[in-house]
């Protein structure tokens, strides 16, 4: 797989009520995105395992006649402590391996104090089609700053399903 592109690199936050646990293992059920990410589907790779090291997914997004599929697998996962105290830290690495989008994600799942939970999203993308990294790389910062903002947004709308039950 080709490895030449441009990199764009974003971290999005959110600070929700909840769980740790539960907040993870929301963020984690990577099908459930489909409710919060804007015109992508996303399902499990047939025969992936579920919720471990090795689960396949891919993302598709369709806007009009483009269809964008970017695929990954979760090569690190450690799910938070139960006992939901200050080192109840959740961590989960994917990289991705589509012939678009290479590079790898990195979600960090942390207490933020009275009941409120901290994520942290932070996506390396490596453009991979030499035309496609050239635009990106005419974008200078602003590819980074869009997903930041984008993701963001996300986590906004992931936020009733992320508070789960009282």
């Amino acid at each position: 797989m080709p490895t030449r592109g441009r990199v764009v690199e974003f971290t999005a936050s959110a600070v929700v009520t909840g769980r740790v646990k539960h907040v993870f293992d929301v963020v984690t059920d990577w099908p459930r995105q489909t409710a919060w990410v804007p015109a992508t589907v996303v399902a499990r790779a047939q025969d992936s395992p579920v919720a471990t090291v090795g689960e396949r997914f891919v993302g598709t997004t369709t806007f009009g006649p483009f269809v964008l599929v970017d695929a990954m697998e979760v090569v690190e996962r450690v799910p938070p402590d139960a006992t939901e105290g200050p080192g109840a830290v959740g961590r989960v690495r994917v990289v991705k391996t589509g012939d678009v989008f290479g590079g790898d994600v990195d979600i960090v799942v942390a207490p933020a104090g009275s009941g409120r939970v901290r994520v942290d999203w932070t996506e390396r993308i490596l453009v991979r089609p030499r035309w496609l990294a050239r635009l990106a790389a005419l974008g200078g910062p602003v590819p980074g700053i869009v997903g930041k903002l984008a993701f963001e947004a996300v986590l906004r709308t992931a936020s009733d399903d992320l508070r789960g039950p009282s």
